[in-house]
């Protein structure tokens, strides 16, 4: 019984206890006891702290008429606040704890003090100085705060978790609108001031403004959450960005129903912003245009995915403010962890709801690189990467020598302004404490530098204090060490004087951007070309045999990517998994940033080629960026990290070579502020490389003297006669294309791409550009029209494009451009014709070309090297006697590179035999590598033929001479008794020669030959281009105004007269000719059987009946090149042009005439 009683005693307790919790609120002396000692110690270092940066906040929210504003003193007193109660609610989640506090702060509140309390009591006071006016009339006032209090009812609702920090979140909100009080005396001190708030309205007035500010935010049933895992992992600051979200803008379909919104066409932008907030970015302005076409791609930082991207669609104003025509968003919840890239988005952009236009974008969320814990317990490092993001840090200053200034910083990153300060005014030791984030796409490719600048009160811009410049690698490795203290300079040199010292911080937050990286190049290269990258390829060893199923072995080659264009290729080397190439490419290369692949590959005729491997070039190990002294966009030049080496990849497959090949860097020349207006800048003697720069008269960059160098090509757009899915490339001194657009649909295909090829020997070089269906793959040699002209008279037009700008530069006032030098290379172009295009066909383009500073061409690399060698065999003298009856039976075989490729007819019964239209032709791979050999024989049908001589000569030099015919006597030699001669004629056709397991690009390769300048008269004046950018639409294509280069050069105006660029003006004589057409072969079919009737005559057609013929081909050439009147019969194939035509059989007899 008595246990019986105790036990239910016991639980009575325990049941009224729990209801007395539930209902009542329970006093927390023990904590109020603890606070009263330990507020005497945390008081005074928390109102230092406030005292020490509060001012660096307040300044960056004053108004204009306020100059600085001084915390002088700052504290709470010696009463700390008091809990109350707290009232603990038994019902909630077994992880979640709920509590009510009441919490109030009353110094003036003397109940609850001691004697001895009350005598050492202190007040709580807060001073500021606050400075009215600008500069010399400006006024400082003391304003006084004092007697303060606050009390608040407030819940807390804190979730706890297993791992530390054990809390997980912390909700606050207040149950009801917390009371406060305060004496504010603005031009008050100890002995003089009024309290403001005795002024009728103006108390209540600030309370409830106070009460509209903290209710969204605070009061009931609003909530104020802390994540506090977050805050102690480092995380939870919503300033930091914890990924970078990749935006691609391409273009925007036709913008409609915008009248009421625009003076005319619109200039369209693309603004960024997250839920209505502050703008992340924006692309840029595209002037009057209703279809813009952008391309480019804006890194924004995030701290989450949980808000809205907001994609704003305005137009720029000259003379008003900008305005928005409509807005396009995206959710960024979509991008979950399957779904971090969003490709080919088309999103509508609306305004009221009206459909406005289509956004064309892609978007990319890139996360922070973090540790990660494994299954075993152990933590996997974060990922390394040479991308990501910088949170640069400036605290502050210190031992500056002008105590009187008002100072700040501004960080500049590879020559642009990143990062800028608030001004702190009047003090010598200035503490920031700014930092900002930026987007960081290679670390070791960021040259820093950063300024201290002072404005005085009476100076309108700022002097220079100090200057730190370094690397961004060298800073991040060396902060440690360095404590985040760094020395000012006076200047840039190391060697300067100290001025004084600067604290920053750079924090590095990895982001994996491998995925951009691809895509490089894939709209174009914007960006100049800073030198050239000479790969040399020996050889491949141990391939992968991918052909081992059908009995073969692996046909490789290699070939250079950048990004997703393939730049340059190697020959296909047959049947070889051992195979040895000795060539040499030349890659433009644009920054340290834009690593090279090179892959080998597996040609297959029937499928898409087969990778065997492949191996990443960085650029960083082959070339290091020189950075001048300006502070605004400095001089940057690139040079050669060592000298060229062989190198064998680490798997010991590749063995090849690489260089770095600069181009001319100027230096850019100070601004001309003398008021002489006929002063002219020297230009400078030297590039930034120590190269003499070679100059015209006129001042002007000679071009015309250099041989060699990067030729930039824009392609604005190509108007078709029909809709065609399409895309051009580009190439030069290459059978293969160099470059490639996008693909587009349309008759009018705006690529407005850059495109860039290196230059090796301007006289020589032809660029080409076809335009291609993207249906036929890169072994078809189809397309839909190409254009073609010599690097020569493409220079000549940048050179006269240059001279127009500088003479109206001199003769009309312009403002300063925002380019380097003020000369838009790429602003609108010229329209050319196509050639073999279904109908009428044109592009419009862009020319600029940067000279390399210093290059030697290899002989065996010259196009020269290169080509098809034309032999005639015209006579022999003093030939040894192999008859009994003391003469020969004389007839020549040529060897050319051990291969026998021609037998003469036999003359009969002489020493000294005439031969007559006995000639060949021969493709030459190299020159320079060559052998040319020819073998006498004495013809006997009893006792077989036998030598009587043999010689051999070398066909390069002066022995071979390009477009000219040259006799040479070979003297032979090789038998006993030998003596006499060989005269044969040698004409020389440089040409590029295609593999026969190249099937690509035929406008520049096999049957055209290359162009001498001063063959074809090239020196003749350019015709003036179009004015306008565009054609009219209202116009008929045929009836628009374009031009060619060069009217014998160009492949852009008369096809009838571009055949072969061979033509002359040889003259000859009076006779009748008579021409035969034997036949034609690998003529193309354009009907489904191919064998419609054709008729000849120096063009052949297709003919059909319902609608007109069609050109299939075509030879062009003066009668006069191919006879003489000494030699009068012509017996040869030639070819059809275009290229890829096929051939003609002609045969020409020439009689002279008998008067």
């Amino acid at each position: 019984m008595r246990r019986f009683r105790t036990n239910a005693r016991d639980d009575i307790q325990r049941e009224l206890a729990k209801i007395k919790l539930e209902a009542d609120e329970e006093p927390v002396e023990w904590i109020n006891s603890f606070l009263q000692k330990f507020w005497l110690i945390f008081e005074p270092v928390l109102s230092a702290l406030v005292v020490e940066n509060l001012d660096t906040y307040v300044n960056d929210y004053l108004p204009s008429y306020i100059d600085s504003v001084k915390l002088t003193t700052f504290t709470l007193g010696t009463k700390p606040f008091r809990v109350e109660s707290v009232k603990t609610y038994q019902n909630t989640e077994p992880d979640t704890v709920c509590m009510d506090w009441k919490v109030s702060f009353t110094p003036s509140d003397l109940t609850d003090l001691t004697w001895e309390e009350m005598d050492t009591k202190v007040n709580p006071r807060i001073t500021l100085n606050v400075r009215f006016g600008k500069k010399m009339v400006a006024a400082g006032f003391p304003c006084l705060v004092e007697d303060m209090t606050f009390s608040g009812h407030m819940r807390v609702k804190i979730k706890f978790i297993a791992r530390f920090p054990f809390a997980k979140m912390v909700d606050a909100s207040f149950l009801e609108k917390p009371t406060f009080d305060y004496v504010l005396k603005p031009l008050g001190t100890d002995s003089f001031g009024f309290d403001v708030n005795f002024i009728p309205g103006l108390h209540s007035f600030i309370r409830e403004q106070v009460h509209a500010i903290l209710g969204p935010m605070l009061y009931a049933p609003n909530t104020f959450t802390l994540d506090i895992e977050k805050l102690m992992a480092g995380e939870l600051d919503i300033t930091q960005a914890n990924g970078v979200l990749a935006v691609t803008i391409y273009s925007c379909s036709n913008i409609r129903n915008v009248g009421h919104l625009t003076n005319g066409v619109p200039n369209p932008y693309i603004r960024f912003y997250l839920d209505n907030g502050q703008e992340l970015g924006r692309t840029g302005t595209k002037e009057h245009t209703h279809q813009p076409q952008w391309n480019e791609t804006r890194f924004l930082l995030l701290n989450n995915l949980s808000s809205q991207l907001c994609m704003e669609l305005r137009t720029h104003n000259h003379d008003a403010k900008d305005r928005r025509l409509a807005t396009a968003q995206f959710d960024l919840r979509q991008m979950d962890d399957d779904r971090k890239e969003q490709e080919g988005l088309d999103l509508l952009l609306l305004n009221n709801g009206r459909v406005v236009s289509d956004l064309r974008a892609d978007i990319r969320y890139l996360p922070v690189s973090k540790p990660f814990r494994r299954l075993d317990g152990t933590i996997e490092p974060a990922v390394e990467s040479n991308s990501g993001i910088l949170r640069l840090t400036i605290h502050g200053c210190r031992n500056l020598e002008n105590a009187r200034g008002n100072t700040f910083v501004r960080v500049i990153v590879n020559g642009t302004e990143k990062l800028k300060t608030n001004t702190i005014k009047r003090t010598a030791e200035p503490l920031y404490a700014h930092a900002q984030e930026l987007v960081i796409l290679d670390k070791t490719d960021v040259h820093m530098r950063v300024e201290v600048r002072q404005v005085g009160t009476t100076q309108k811009e700022s002097i220079l204090v100090g200057t730190l410049t370094s690397q961004l690698v060298d800073i991040m490795r060396l902060q440690e060490s360095q404590q985040g203290w760094w020395p000012l300079k006076e200047g840039s040199d190391n060697d300067e004087k100290q001025v004084g010292k600067i604290q920053l911080n750079a924090e590095w937050k990895p982001v994996l951007m491998a995925g951009l990286a691809d895509r490089v190049g894939q709209r174009g290269y914007e960006e100049p070309p800073v030198g050239v990258i000479r790969f040399t390829f020996w050889e491949a060893r141990d391939l992968r045999n991918v052909e081992a199923v059908t009995s073969g072995k692996s046909d490789p080659y290699v070939r250079v990517l950048s990004g997703n264009q393939v730049r340059a290729r190697t020959e296909v080397i047959d049947n070889n998994l051992n195979p040895e190439w000795g060539e040499t490419l030349y890659v433009p290369v644009h920054s340290t940033k834009e690593n090279m692949v090179l892959e080998v590959m597996d040609w297959n005729a029937r499928s898409p080629d087969k990778s065997l491997g492949a191996t990443t070039i960085n650029m960083v190990d082959l070339i290091r960026q020189h950075v001048g002294n300006q502070s605004v966009d400095p001089d940057r030049w690139y040079e050669a990290v060592l000298p060229p080496t062989n190198k064998r990849v680490a798997k010991g497959e590749l063995y090849y070579r690489t260089e770095f090949i600069p181009l001319l860097a100027i230096p850019q020349q100070p601004a001309n502020n003398d008021t002489n207006e006929t002063l002219k800048l020297i230009p400078p003697v030297k590039d930034l490389h120590g190269a003499y720069i070679k100059y015209t008269p006129d001042d002007l960059v000679d071009f015309s003297s250099y041989t060699s160098g990067v030729l930039r090509v824009k392609i604005h757009e190509v108007q078709l006669a029909s809709p065609a899915y399409a895309y051009c490339q580009l190439a030069a001194d290459s059978l293969l294309p160099q470059f490639k657009t996008t693909k587009l649909r349309g008759n009018n295909l705006a690529f407005n791409e850059t495109g860039d090829v290196f230059i090796k020997e301007a006289d020589f070089t032809r660029v080409g550009i076809e335009v291609r269906p993207v249906s036929m793959d890169e072994k078809d040699d189809r397309k839909l029209g190409h254009w073609v002209c010599p690097a020569n008279t493409i220079l000549r037009r940048i050179q006269q494009h240059r001279r127009r700008y500088q003479e109206s530069k001199y003769h009309v006032n312009k403002e300063e451009d925002d380019h380097e030098d003020g000369y838009e290379w790429d602003h609108e172009g010229d329209w050319y014709d196509l050639l073999g295009t279904q109908g009428h066909g044109a592009i419009r383009l862009s020319f600029d070309f940067i000279p390399s500073a210093d290059f030697v061409l290899n002989p065996d690399e010259s196009l020269d090297n290169q080509g098809n060698l034309t032999v005639s065999l015209l006579s022999a003298q003093n030939l040894m006697a192999a008859d009994k009856t003391g003469t020969s039976d004389p007839y020549v075989v040529f060897t050319v590179n051990g291969e026998r490729l021609f037998k003469s007819t036999v003359i009969k019964k002489t020493l000294s035999p005439v031969w007559k239209n006995e000639s060949f032709s021969v493709p030459i791979q190299s020159r320079v590598t060559a052998s040319f050999r020819i073998e006498v024989f004495d013809w006997n049908h009893i006792k077989g033929h036998s030598p009587i001589g043999s010689g051999g000569i070398t066909i390069r030099g002066d022995n071979v001479e390009s477009f000219t015919t040259h006799d040479m006597d070979i003297p032979l030699d090789g038998v006993a008794g030998v003596s006499g001669s060989v005269r044969v004629r040698f004409l020389w056709h440089p040409r590029l020669l295609a593999n026969k397991k190249m099937f690509t690009s035929a406008v520049l390769g096999d049957s055209q030959t290359y162009i001498n300048a001063n063959q074809s008269g090239m020196s003749e004046p350019l015709p003036r281009s179009s004015v306008s950018s565009s054609l009219d639409p209202n116009q008929p294509l045929a009836q628009q105004q374009r031009f060619s280069l060069d009217t014998e050069s160009s492949m852009g105006r008369s096809r009838a007269s571009n055949d072969m660029g061979m033509t002359s003006d040889t003259q000859g004589v009076a006779g009748s000719v008579t021409i035969k057409l034997v036949e034609a072969r690998g003529v193309r079919g354009v009907d489904k059987s191919g064998t419609k009737p054709m008729m000849f005559d120096f063009k052949v057609k297709d003919h059909n009946r319902l609608s007109s013929d069609v050109d299939l081909g075509q030879y062009r050439r003066n009668i006069w090149d191919l006879i003489q009147p000494e030699q009068r019969s012509f017996d040869q194939w030639v070819p059809l042009y275009p290229v890829g035509s096929g051939e003609l059989h002609l045969r020409i007899d020439f009689e002279p005439s008998s008067l």
